[in-house]
Protein backbone atom coordinates (compact mmCIF):
# COMPACT_ATOMS: atom_id res chain seq x y z
CA UNK A 1 0.00 0.00 0.00
CA UNK A 2 1.59 3.09 -0.81
CA UNK A 3 2.27 6.22 1.75
CA UNK A 4 -0.88 8.18 0.62
CA UNK A 5 -3.11 5.22 0.64
CA UNK A 6 -1.95 4.44 4.24
CA UNK A 7 -2.51 8.14 5.65
CA UNK A 8 -5.85 8.54 3.81
CA UNK A 9 -7.17 5.35 5.14
CA UNK A 10 -6.20 5.19 8.50
CA UNK A 11 -6.08 9.38 9.89
CA UNK A 12 -9.05 9.94 12.03
CA UNK A 13 -10.70 13.36 12.43
CA UNK A 14 -9.13 14.01 15.74
CA UNK A 15 -6.54 13.01 18.39
CA UNK A 16 -5.75 14.82 21.21
CA UNK A 17 -1.86 15.54 22.18
CA UNK A 18 -0.37 18.50 22.73
CA UNK A 19 2.37 19.52 21.13
CA UNK A 20 5.38 19.71 21.98
CA UNK A 21 9.26 21.97 21.72
CA UNK A 22 11.02 22.74 19.94
CA UNK A 23 34.91 39.62 5.52
CA UNK A 24 36.03 41.92 3.78
CA UNK A 25 34.77 41.57 0.37
CA UNK A 26 35.84 43.86 -1.72
CA UNK A 27 33.06 43.11 -4.09
CA UNK A 28 33.16 43.86 -8.03
CA UNK A 29 35.96 46.30 -9.04
CA UNK A 30 34.25 49.18 -10.45
CA UNK A 31 37.42 50.75 -12.84
CA UNK A 32 37.87 53.76 -10.76
CA UNK A 33 39.09 53.61 -7.30
CA UNK A 34 42.64 54.17 -6.94
CA UNK A 35 43.42 54.72 -10.14
CA UNK A 36 45.06 58.13 -10.91
CA UNK A 37 48.90 57.11 -11.68
CA UNK A 38 49.58 60.28 -12.99
CA UNK A 39 48.71 61.43 -9.30
CA UNK A 40 52.28 61.88 -7.47
CA UNK A 41 52.35 64.91 -5.61
CA UNK A 42 55.35 64.26 -3.18
CA UNK A 43 57.59 62.71 -5.55
CA UNK A 44 57.63 59.68 -4.10
CA UNK A 45 58.65 56.20 -5.70
CA UNK A 46 55.56 54.65 -6.67
CA UNK A 47 55.17 50.50 -6.39
CA UNK A 48 52.55 49.58 -9.48
CA UNK A 49 51.54 46.01 -9.33
CA UNK A 50 51.08 44.90 -12.62
CA UNK A 51 48.67 41.62 -13.07
CA UNK A 52 48.04 40.36 -9.62
CA UNK A 53 44.43 39.12 -9.77
CA UNK A 54 43.19 36.63 -7.30
CA UNK A 55 42.54 33.60 -7.79
CA UNK A 56 40.13 31.70 -4.93
CA UNK A 57 42.40 31.46 -2.22
CA UNK A 58 45.57 31.52 -4.36
CA UNK A 59 46.90 34.43 -5.80
CA UNK A 60 50.58 34.29 -4.80
CA UNK A 61 53.15 35.59 -7.46
CA UNK A 62 56.83 35.93 -7.21
CA UNK A 63 57.52 39.61 -7.24
CA UNK A 64 60.44 40.69 -8.90
CA UNK A 65 61.49 44.30 -7.49
CA UNK A 66 63.21 46.34 -10.28
CA UNK A 67 65.47 49.38 -8.95
CA UNK A 68 64.32 53.15 -9.51
CA UNK A 69 65.08 56.81 -9.36
CA UNK A 70 63.41 58.96 -6.56
CA UNK A 71 60.59 59.70 -9.52
CA UNK A 72 60.25 56.69 -11.44
CA UNK A 73 57.50 54.26 -11.07
CA UNK A 74 58.35 50.50 -10.09
CA UNK A 75 57.44 47.38 -12.26
CA UNK A 76 56.92 44.58 -10.58
CA UNK A 77 56.92 41.21 -12.74
CA UNK A 78 54.39 38.03 -11.04
CA UNK A 79 55.76 34.47 -11.60
CA UNK A 80 54.16 31.91 -9.54
CA UNK A 81 56.96 31.65 -6.36
CA UNK A 82 56.60 33.50 -3.31
CA UNK A 83 60.02 35.18 -2.61
CA UNK A 84 61.13 38.22 -0.57
CA UNK A 85 63.75 41.08 -2.32
CA UNK A 86 65.71 43.53 -0.75
CA UNK A 87 66.28 46.62 -2.90
CA UNK A 88 69.63 48.85 -2.10
CA UNK A 89 67.76 51.85 -2.60
CA UNK A 90 67.83 53.93 1.01
CA UNK A 91 64.50 54.57 0.90
CA UNK A 92 62.78 51.07 0.06
CA UNK A 93 61.53 48.50 2.70
CA UNK A 94 61.38 45.05 2.05
CA UNK A 95 58.18 44.11 0.73
CA UNK A 96 56.27 40.61 0.09
CA UNK A 97 53.10 39.26 -1.34
CA UNK A 98 51.37 36.33 -0.16
CA UNK A 99 48.36 34.04 0.29
CA UNK A 100 46.44 34.45 3.74
CA UNK A 101 46.68 33.62 6.17
CA UNK A 102 50.79 34.55 6.18
CA UNK A 103 52.69 37.19 7.35
CA UNK A 104 53.58 40.41 5.84
CA UNK A 105 56.59 43.33 6.06
CA UNK A 106 54.34 47.08 5.17
CA UNK A 107 55.41 49.54 2.87
CA UNK A 108 56.87 53.05 4.89
CA UNK A 109 55.67 56.16 4.90
CA UNK A 110 58.09 56.82 1.86
CA UNK A 111 56.04 54.61 -1.05
CA UNK A 112 53.26 55.83 -2.84
CA UNK A 113 51.29 52.41 -3.90
CA UNK A 114 49.17 52.05 -6.76
CA UNK A 115 47.74 48.49 -8.14
CA UNK A 116 46.40 47.55 -11.24
CA UNK A 117 43.13 45.48 -11.16
CA UNK A 118 41.54 47.29 -8.16
CA UNK A 119 43.74 49.83 -6.28
CA UNK A 120 45.42 50.02 -3.23
CA UNK A 121 42.32 50.65 -1.39
CA UNK A 122 41.47 46.99 -2.30
CA UNK A 123 44.69 45.93 -1.81
CA UNK A 124 44.95 47.27 1.91
CA UNK A 125 42.11 45.12 2.50
CA UNK A 126 43.34 42.22 1.85
CA UNK A 127 45.99 43.24 4.16
CA UNK A 128 43.24 43.78 6.45
CA UNK A 129 42.22 39.98 6.44
CA UNK A 130 45.60 39.09 8.13
CA UNK A 131 44.06 41.14 11.12
CA UNK A 132 40.71 39.43 11.13
CA UNK A 133 40.67 36.23 13.75
CA UNK A 134 38.32 33.28 14.99
CA UNK A 135 36.77 34.15 18.15
CA UNK A 136 36.29 30.29 18.60
CA UNK A 137 40.10 29.73 18.00
CA UNK A 138 41.31 32.04 19.44
CA UNK A 139 39.72 31.84 23.30
CA UNK A 140 41.53 29.03 25.68
CA UNK A 141 39.30 28.17 28.84
CA UNK A 142 41.23 26.09 31.41
CA UNK A 143 40.20 24.42 34.40
CA UNK A 144 43.35 25.14 37.02
CA UNK A 145 44.03 22.50 39.91
CA UNK A 146 47.84 22.74 40.23
CA UNK A 147 50.54 25.35 38.37
CA UNK A 148 51.82 22.84 35.84
CA UNK A 149 47.99 22.98 34.32
CA UNK A 150 48.43 26.82 33.06
CA UNK A 151 50.96 25.22 30.43
CA UNK A 152 49.23 22.04 30.03
CA UNK A 153 47.66 22.20 26.14
CA UNK A 154 45.92 19.12 27.37
CA UNK A 155 43.63 20.98 30.15
CA UNK A 156 42.48 23.57 27.78
CA UNK A 157 38.91 23.52 26.01
CA UNK A 158 37.35 25.75 23.44
CA UNK A 159 33.80 27.28 23.13
CA UNK A 160 31.29 26.40 21.73
CA UNK A 161 30.48 29.53 20.31
CA UNK A 162 31.10 33.15 20.96
CA UNK A 163 28.86 35.34 19.16
CA UNK A 164 27.16 36.28 22.50
CA UNK A 165 30.41 38.27 23.06
CA UNK A 166 32.15 38.79 19.97
CA UNK A 167 28.85 39.18 17.27
CA UNK A 168 27.48 37.03 14.94
CA UNK A 169 30.39 36.06 12.64
CA UNK A 170 32.38 35.00 15.77
CA UNK A 171 35.20 37.07 14.72
CA UNK A 172 37.80 39.65 16.49
CA UNK A 173 39.45 41.96 14.29
CA UNK A 174 43.05 43.94 14.86
CA UNK A 175 45.40 41.19 16.02
CA UNK A 176 47.55 38.85 14.38
CA UNK A 177 48.68 35.51 15.92
CA UNK A 178 45.84 36.60 18.93
CA UNK A 179 45.50 34.45 21.86
CA UNK A 180 43.06 34.98 24.88
CA UNK A 181 43.17 32.61 27.99
CA UNK A 182 40.58 32.72 30.26
CA UNK A 183 41.19 30.63 33.28
CA UNK A 184 39.65 29.44 35.83
CA UNK A 185 40.51 27.67 39.72
CA UNK A 186 39.01 24.20 39.63
CA UNK A 187 36.87 25.05 42.87
CA UNK A 188 36.67 28.74 43.57
CA UNK A 189 36.47 29.41 40.17
CA UNK A 190 39.01 32.04 40.94
CA UNK A 191 39.27 33.91 37.04
CA UNK A 192 42.38 34.96 35.03
CA UNK A 193 41.85 37.51 31.90
CA UNK A 194 44.41 37.59 29.46
CA UNK A 195 45.82 37.85 25.63
CA UNK A 196 48.91 38.14 23.74
CA UNK A 197 49.36 38.88 20.11
CA UNK A 198 52.13 38.94 17.63
CA UNK A 199 51.76 42.29 15.85
CA UNK A 200 47.72 44.59 16.11
CA UNK A 201 46.80 46.67 12.88
CA UNK A 202 48.42 50.40 12.75
CA UNK A 203 45.25 52.69 12.46
CA UNK A 204 48.00 55.31 10.06
CA UNK A 205 48.38 52.80 7.79
CA UNK A 206 44.95 51.68 7.23
CA UNK A 207 42.72 54.56 7.06
CA UNK A 208 41.96 54.70 11.06
CA UNK A 209 40.85 50.87 11.44
CA UNK A 210 41.38 50.30 14.99
CA UNK A 211 41.73 46.87 16.50
CA UNK A 212 38.63 45.47 18.64
CA UNK A 213 38.40 45.67 22.52
CA UNK A 214 38.37 41.89 22.97
CA UNK A 215 39.60 42.60 27.29
CA UNK A 216 36.66 45.01 27.22
CA UNK A 217 34.17 42.70 25.67
CA UNK A 218 34.72 39.77 27.72
CA UNK A 219 35.29 41.85 31.19
CA UNK A 220 32.16 43.38 30.97
CA UNK A 221 30.62 39.96 31.22
CA UNK A 222 32.72 38.95 34.01
CA UNK A 223 31.80 39.59 37.94
CA UNK A 224 34.34 42.34 39.34
CA UNK A 225 37.86 40.75 41.19
CA UNK A 226 38.93 38.85 37.74
CA UNK A 227 42.80 38.73 37.85
CA UNK A 228 44.70 39.60 34.65
CA UNK A 229 48.14 38.76 36.44
CA UNK A 230 48.91 34.82 35.44
CA UNK A 231 51.52 34.68 38.48
CA UNK A 232 49.11 36.18 40.73
CA UNK A 233 46.57 33.71 39.32
CA UNK A 234 48.71 31.29 40.13
CA UNK A 235 48.90 31.97 43.67
CA UNK A 236 45.22 31.65 44.43
CA UNK A 237 45.91 27.84 43.70
CA UNK A 238 47.01 27.63 47.50
CA UNK A 239 43.46 28.50 48.46
CA UNK A 240 41.89 25.64 46.49
CA UNK A 241 42.37 23.24 49.69
CA UNK A 242 39.72 25.21 52.03
CA UNK A 243 37.03 25.12 48.89
CA UNK A 244 33.88 22.98 50.01
CA UNK A 245 31.01 22.43 47.80
CA UNK A 246 27.74 24.34 48.88
CA UNK A 247 24.35 23.49 49.61
CA UNK A 248 23.01 19.64 50.58
CA UNK A 249 24.53 16.39 49.23
CA UNK A 250 21.93 14.56 47.55
CA UNK A 251 23.93 11.66 45.65
CA UNK A 252 27.54 10.33 44.58
CA UNK A 253 28.57 8.72 41.36
CA UNK A 254 31.32 6.79 40.46
CA UNK A 255 32.99 5.50 36.94
CA UNK A 256 35.82 2.96 36.63
CA UNK A 257 35.19 1.52 39.66
CA UNK A 258 37.91 -0.67 41.34
CA UNK A 259 40.50 0.62 38.57
CA UNK A 260 43.24 2.93 38.55
CA UNK A 261 41.12 5.41 36.40
CA UNK A 262 38.38 5.58 39.23
CA UNK A 263 36.87 8.84 39.65
CA UNK A 264 34.44 9.99 42.17
CA UNK A 265 31.69 12.86 42.07
CA UNK A 266 29.40 14.54 44.15
CA UNK A 267 25.85 16.33 43.42
CA UNK A 268 24.15 18.60 45.57
CA UNK A 269 21.76 21.13 46.13
CA UNK A 270 21.16 24.68 47.32
CA UNK A 271 19.62 27.88 47.28
CA UNK A 272 21.05 31.42 46.62
CA UNK A 273 20.98 32.07 50.31
CA UNK A 274 23.74 29.71 50.85
CA UNK A 275 26.75 31.39 52.62
CA UNK A 276 29.13 32.20 49.66
CA UNK A 277 27.32 30.86 46.75
CA UNK A 278 25.54 34.30 45.10
CA UNK A 279 29.60 35.31 44.53
CA UNK A 280 30.57 31.94 43.11
CA UNK A 281 27.18 31.25 40.65
CA UNK A 282 28.18 34.97 39.12
CA UNK A 283 31.14 33.45 37.94
CA UNK A 284 30.09 30.09 37.58
CA UNK A 285 27.07 31.74 34.85
CA UNK A 286 29.47 32.97 32.79
CA UNK A 287 30.36 29.92 31.28
CA UNK A 288 26.68 29.94 29.79
CA UNK A 289 27.58 32.43 27.13
CA UNK A 290 30.60 30.01 25.53
CA UNK A 291 28.02 27.26 25.43
CA UNK A 292 23.99 27.96 25.67
CA UNK A 293 22.77 29.82 22.71
CA UNK A 294 20.46 32.77 23.84
CA UNK A 295 21.88 32.68 27.03
CA UNK A 296 20.75 34.90 29.69
CA UNK A 297 21.65 35.47 33.23
CA UNK A 298 19.38 34.44 36.03
CA UNK A 299 17.44 37.22 38.37
CA UNK A 300 18.44 35.03 41.74
CA UNK A 301 16.64 37.02 44.49
CA UNK A 302 13.84 35.34 43.40
CA UNK A 303 13.47 33.02 46.09
CA UNK A 304 11.77 30.56 43.67
CA UNK A 305 15.02 29.04 41.94
CA UNK A 306 17.04 25.87 42.87
CA UNK A 307 20.42 25.62 42.15
CA UNK A 308 22.07 21.63 41.61
CA UNK A 309 25.91 21.54 41.04
CA UNK A 310 27.98 18.52 40.27
CA UNK A 311 31.68 18.43 41.68
CA UNK A 312 34.52 15.96 41.36
CA UNK A 313 36.13 14.81 44.89
CA UNK A 314 39.72 14.35 43.66
CA UNK A 315 42.79 12.97 45.48
CA UNK A 316 45.42 15.97 46.45
CA UNK A 317 48.47 16.20 48.69
CA UNK A 318 47.33 13.30 50.78
CA UNK A 319 43.87 15.02 51.02
CA UNK A 320 41.00 15.50 48.72
CA UNK A 321 40.05 18.34 46.74
CA UNK A 322 37.28 19.33 44.56
CA UNK A 323 36.32 20.30 40.89
CA UNK A 324 33.56 22.05 39.66
CA UNK A 325 32.00 19.92 36.78
CA UNK A 326 28.34 21.58 36.24
CA UNK A 327 25.31 22.68 37.24
CA UNK A 328 22.03 23.44 36.23
CA UNK A 329 18.86 25.77 37.61
CA UNK A 330 15.32 24.61 37.86
CA UNK A 331 12.50 27.76 38.60
CA UNK A 332 9.28 26.50 40.52
CA UNK A 333 6.15 27.81 38.68
CA UNK A 334 2.63 28.06 40.15
CA UNK A 335 0.14 25.65 38.33
CA UNK A 336 -3.04 26.00 38.99
CA UNK A 337 -5.14 26.00 41.05
CA UNK A 338 -2.59 25.02 43.88
CA UNK A 339 0.33 22.47 42.69
CA UNK A 340 4.06 23.83 41.80
CA UNK A 341 5.57 23.01 38.08
CA UNK A 342 9.32 23.19 38.37
CA UNK A 343 11.02 23.82 35.13
CA UNK A 344 14.38 23.11 33.79
CA UNK A 345 16.17 26.68 32.80
CA UNK A 346 19.73 25.79 32.62
CA UNK A 347 21.04 22.84 32.55
CA UNK A 348 25.31 22.40 31.77
CA UNK A 349 27.86 19.70 31.85
CA UNK A 350 30.97 21.38 30.86
CA UNK A 351 33.55 20.28 28.40
CA UNK A 352 36.08 18.25 30.40
CA UNK A 353 33.34 16.10 31.70
CA UNK A 354 31.56 15.12 29.49
CA UNK A 355 30.77 11.81 28.13
CA UNK A 356 30.41 10.44 32.00
CA UNK A 357 27.27 10.06 32.56
CA UNK A 358 26.95 13.11 34.42
CA UNK A 359 24.24 14.70 32.80
CA UNK A 360 21.88 11.62 32.75
CA UNK A 361 23.05 11.64 36.59
CA UNK A 362 22.38 15.49 37.06
CA UNK A 363 18.94 15.13 35.60
CA UNK A 364 18.06 11.83 37.90
CA UNK A 365 19.40 13.86 40.59
CA UNK A 366 16.83 16.50 39.82
CA UNK A 367 13.79 14.40 39.45
CA UNK A 368 14.29 12.61 42.31
CA UNK A 369 14.65 15.56 44.22
CA UNK A 370 10.93 16.13 43.91
CA UNK A 371 9.35 12.47 43.15
CA UNK A 372 8.26 12.67 47.30
CA UNK A 373 6.35 16.28 47.21
CA UNK A 374 3.14 15.59 46.76
CA UNK A 375 2.76 19.30 45.58
CA UNK A 376 4.65 18.80 42.48
CA UNK A 377 2.48 18.14 39.33
CA UNK A 378 5.60 17.35 36.91
CA UNK A 379 8.60 19.00 35.97
CA UNK A 380 8.80 20.68 32.34
CA UNK A 381 11.82 22.27 30.60
CA UNK A 382 12.59 25.86 29.17
CA UNK A 383 13.34 25.73 25.65
CA UNK A 384 15.50 22.83 25.57
CA UNK A 385 18.36 22.37 22.90
CA UNK A 386 18.76 19.23 20.63
CA UNK A 387 21.36 17.82 23.10
CA UNK A 388 18.98 18.01 26.08
CA UNK A 389 16.45 16.69 24.29
CA UNK A 390 18.10 13.74 23.55
CA UNK A 391 19.62 13.36 27.37
CA UNK A 392 15.88 13.75 28.61
CA UNK A 393 14.48 10.91 26.05
CA UNK A 394 17.17 8.36 27.14
CA UNK A 395 16.52 9.09 31.12
CA UNK A 396 12.96 9.22 30.64
CA UNK A 397 12.81 6.13 28.35
CA UNK A 398 14.72 4.29 30.81
CA UNK A 399 12.65 5.60 33.72
CA UNK A 400 9.41 4.54 32.01
CA UNK A 401 10.87 0.64 31.36
CA UNK A 402 10.39 -0.27 34.77
CA UNK A 403 6.46 1.37 34.81
CA UNK A 404 3.65 -1.12 34.65
CA UNK A 405 1.83 0.73 31.86
CA UNK A 406 4.83 0.59 29.70
CA UNK A 407 5.34 -2.70 28.94
CA UNK A 408 5.44 -4.68 25.86
CA UNK A 409 2.44 -5.65 25.32
CA UNK A 410 0.59 -2.20 27.01
CA UNK A 411 2.56 -0.12 24.44
CA UNK A 412 0.97 -2.42 21.50
CA UNK A 413 -2.30 -1.03 22.91
CA UNK A 414 -1.30 2.23 22.19
CA UNK A 415 -1.21 5.56 24.32
CA UNK A 416 -3.88 5.80 26.96
CA UNK A 417 -4.63 8.15 29.95
CA UNK A 418 -3.35 5.69 32.54
CA UNK A 419 0.31 6.17 30.99
CA UNK A 420 0.12 9.91 31.85
CA UNK A 421 -1.26 9.52 34.98
CA UNK A 422 1.20 6.89 35.84
CA UNK A 423 4.26 8.73 34.24
CA UNK A 424 3.37 11.68 36.00
CA UNK A 425 2.27 10.57 39.58
CA UNK A 426 5.82 8.34 39.48
CA UNK A 427 8.32 10.49 37.26
CA UNK A 428 6.89 13.46 37.43
CA UNK A 429 6.71 13.51 33.55
CA UNK A 430 4.56 15.68 32.04
CA UNK A 431 1.75 14.73 28.95
CA UNK A 432 3.75 15.67 26.25
CA UNK A 433 7.10 14.04 27.38
CA UNK A 434 4.98 10.97 28.44
CA UNK A 435 3.54 10.62 24.99
CA UNK A 436 7.31 10.71 23.57
CA UNK A 437 8.59 8.47 25.53
CA UNK A 438 5.53 5.95 24.51
CA UNK A 439 6.70 6.24 21.12
CA UNK A 440 10.10 5.72 21.76
CA UNK A 441 9.53 2.66 23.68
CA UNK A 442 6.85 1.21 21.31
CA UNK A 443 9.40 1.68 18.34
CA UNK A 444 11.49 -0.16 20.47
CA UNK A 445 9.11 -3.06 21.04
CA UNK A 446 8.15 -3.42 17.47
CA UNK A 447 9.14 -6.20 15.31
CA UNK A 448 10.41 -3.99 12.65
CA UNK A 449 10.60 -6.78 9.48
CA UNK A 450 6.88 -7.54 10.56
CA UNK A 451 5.16 -5.41 8.31
CA UNK A 452 1.86 -4.83 9.60
CA UNK A 453 3.36 -4.24 12.50
CA UNK A 454 5.65 -1.56 11.91
CA UNK A 455 2.86 -0.28 9.25
CA UNK A 456 0.74 0.08 12.63
CA UNK A 457 3.34 2.22 14.60
CA UNK A 458 3.99 4.96 12.06
CA UNK A 459 0.16 5.37 11.57
CA UNK A 460 0.19 5.88 15.35
CA UNK A 461 2.37 8.47 14.88
CA UNK A 462 1.46 10.10 11.70
CA UNK A 463 -2.24 10.42 13.49
CA UNK A 464 -0.14 12.97 16.07
CA UNK A 465 1.92 14.73 13.31
CA UNK A 466 -1.43 15.08 11.38
CA UNK A 467 -3.64 17.42 14.54
CA UNK A 468 -1.90 20.45 13.16
CA UNK A 469 -2.82 19.68 9.80
CA UNK A 470 -6.27 18.59 11.33
CA UNK A 471 -6.27 22.32 12.81
CA UNK A 472 -5.96 24.09 9.76
CA UNK A 473 -8.55 22.48 7.81
CA UNK A 474 -10.70 23.16 10.35
CA UNK A 475 -9.44 26.93 10.40
CA UNK A 476 -9.91 27.30 6.53
CA UNK A 477 -13.56 25.77 7.19
CA UNK A 478 -14.44 28.28 9.35
CA UNK A 479 -12.89 31.61 7.52
CA UNK A 480 -14.73 30.81 4.14
CA UNK A 481 -17.65 31.58 5.87
CA UNK A 482 -16.61 34.69 7.06
CA UNK A 483 -14.32 36.12 4.19
CA UNK A 484 -14.85 36.30 0.19
CA UNK A 485 -12.42 34.16 -1.77
CA UNK A 486 -9.49 36.67 -1.99
CA UNK A 487 -9.51 37.81 1.00
CA UNK A 488 -9.34 34.42 2.36
CA UNK A 489 -6.29 33.50 -0.37
CA UNK A 490 -4.47 37.02 0.99
CA UNK A 491 -5.26 35.52 5.27
CA UNK A 492 -4.70 31.92 5.33
CA UNK A 493 -2.12 29.72 3.17
CA UNK A 494 -3.17 26.17 3.11
CA UNK A 495 -1.63 23.09 2.35
CA UNK A 496 -2.15 20.95 -0.78
CA UNK A 497 -2.71 17.29 0.44
CA UNK A 498 0.88 16.24 -1.52
CA UNK A 499 2.68 18.55 0.39
CA UNK A 500 0.68 17.45 3.80
CA UNK A 501 1.69 14.33 2.67
CA UNK A 502 4.99 14.84 1.59
CA UNK A 503 5.58 16.99 5.30
CA UNK A 504 4.48 14.48 7.31
CA UNK A 505 6.53 11.92 5.74
CA UNK A 506 10.05 14.00 6.30
CA UNK A 507 8.60 14.75 10.21
CA UNK A 508 8.35 10.72 10.60
CA UNK A 509 11.51 10.02 9.64
CA UNK A 510 13.36 13.06 11.39
CA UNK A 511 11.55 11.12 14.41
CA UNK A 512 11.88 8.01 13.73
CA UNK A 513 15.92 8.52 13.47
CA UNK A 514 15.75 10.53 16.55
CA UNK A 515 14.03 7.68 18.16
CA UNK A 516 16.54 5.29 17.24
CA UNK A 517 19.75 7.36 18.50
CA UNK A 518 17.51 6.78 22.06
CA UNK A 519 17.37 2.86 21.58
CA UNK A 520 20.78 2.64 21.00
CA UNK A 521 21.96 4.26 24.24
CA UNK A 522 19.24 2.45 25.96
CA UNK A 523 20.58 -0.78 24.28
CA UNK A 524 24.52 0.07 25.57
CA UNK A 525 23.51 0.93 29.25
CA UNK A 526 21.32 -2.93 29.58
Amino acid sequence: MSYEQEEEDHYGPGYEVGSYTKDYNDGPYDGESDLNVNSNPEGKPRILLMGLRRSGKSSIQKVVFHKMSPNETLFLESTNKIVKDEISNSSFVQFQIWDFPGQVDFFDSNFDCEMIFGGCGSYKKNLLQMFITDSNEALDLKFVREPSDVENDETTFKPEMSHQIFGENESIFGYQNLKISLFYTAGKLNTYLGMTYKAEVDPKQFDGAIADNVMGAISAKLPPGYITNLDDFVATLNKEQTFKPFGELLSTYSINKGSATERHFQLYSCTIEESGFRSYHERLQTFLLWYVDAASFIDVDDDRWRFYLIFEKYPCDGGHRYAICGYATVYLYFAYPNKTRPRISQFLVLPPFQRLGLGAELLNVIYRSFLKDSNILDITVEDPSEEFTRLRDFVDAQNCKKLPFFTKEKLHQGFNAEMVHEAQRDLKINKKQARRVYEILRFQATNLTDLEEYRAYRLDVKRRLNIPYQKEASDYKKLQKALNPEELRSTLSTSTKEQRIENLDKQYQTLENEYRHTLERLAATQ
